[in-house]
């Protein structure tokens, strides 16, 4: 496998990324609502203290995080340790063997305030792009409703709330869907 950009790119202190990842022969990563928690649970026990998680979404068979570093010491080796403690789990609960992501993860630096705000769209409309639902606002496993909503956050930091100023500023924005954008 060819090694580009997104996969060597380094993680370093208070920048932004975009980490995403998708399964082995685009296998479910999640068949049930009970593994979507488990994922986040797992992401927030390893990842927690070393990113600052601004947008995320989680999709039956890939997953896309947007974060800024806060530690960026062993980071790829925390990334690495949660992908394998998740896939550890999930193998035993559905006597799996094998891999169950795409090697290696997949992380692209973003350092341009267009891409900031293309990316936050592009994460929250994703479930809608690839067909799991018809209108994103419905996905649950995504950081729109802790961010539209502002009620208890699972994961985000307060990052597009002030990136986007205002709930018509982050609506507006997000009520143009491109199918035709691909940021992977």
């Amino acid at each position: 496998m060819a090694h580009t950009k997104a996969y060597t790119t380094s993680f370093e202190r208070d920048k932004l990324y975009h980490v995403f990842n998708r399964t082995v022969g685009d296998e479910l990563l999640f068949r049930s609502d009970e593994n979507y928690r488990f994922f986040l649970s797992k992401y927030k026990l390893y990842l927690g203290r070393s990113v600052e998680t601004i947008s995320y979404c989680l999709l039956p068979n890939h997953f896309h995080f947007f974060v800024r570093v806060i530690d960026e010491k062993q980071l790829s080796t925390k990334w690495k340790k949660f992908f394998q403690s998740y896939a550890l789990a999930f193998n035993r609960t559905y006597k799996r063997r094998g891999s169950l992501f795409d090697r290696p993860f997949k992380r692209n630096e973003v350092n341009r305030d267009e891409y900031i705000t293309r990316l936050i769209r592009y994460i929250h409309q994703n479930p809608q792009k690839h067909f799991y639902t018809q209108n994103f606002r419905e996905w649950k496993w995504s950081s729109f409703h802790e961010i539209y909503n502002k009620g208890q956050k699972r994961l985000t930091s307060c990052f597009t709330e002030e990136w986007f100023m205002s709930k018509p500023e982050f609506d507006s924005f997000h009520a143009v869907f491109e199918t035709e954008s691909r940021m992977e």
